[in-house]
């Protein structure tokens, strides 16, 4: 439901995204990447795609929609492990451990 309210309408229930405009979650060297932190600061902070990747901005979810840890927590397991992906699952203490992390980045 987490993903469904958060990320399905650009990224797509098949994770495919919709080429040209929002990426694919399906193969994504950021989901499947052990080191979670790109992908925390993602949901937290936003990203604007450059013009090469072809892709609009992403806005900051997880701060948007006042997400807690463990709920991105759900979110990232839910993304890690479907559609094919077989990535390690983060804990909610990663999760929060790494919201702070991306804080003070975004804060600099």
């Amino acid at each position: 439901m987490l993903y469904t309210n958060n990320c399905q309408s650009c990224h797509q229930a098949n994770g495919e995204g919709l080429k040209g405009a929002f990426p694919a979650l399906k193969g994504s060297k950021v989901v499947l990447d052990e080191n979670a932190e790109l992908m925390v600061n993602i949901i937290m902070n936003g990203y604007s795609a450059r013009e090469s990747e072809g892709f609009g901005s992403m806005p900051a979810v997880g701060t948007n929609n006042r997400l807690k840890p463990e709920e991105i927590a759900a979110i990232m397991n839910h993304e890690k492990t479907s559609w094919g992906n077989s990535a390690k699952k983060v804990t909610t203490e990663q999760v929060k451990k790494l919201m702070d992390v991306v804080k003070v980045k975004a804060a600099k």
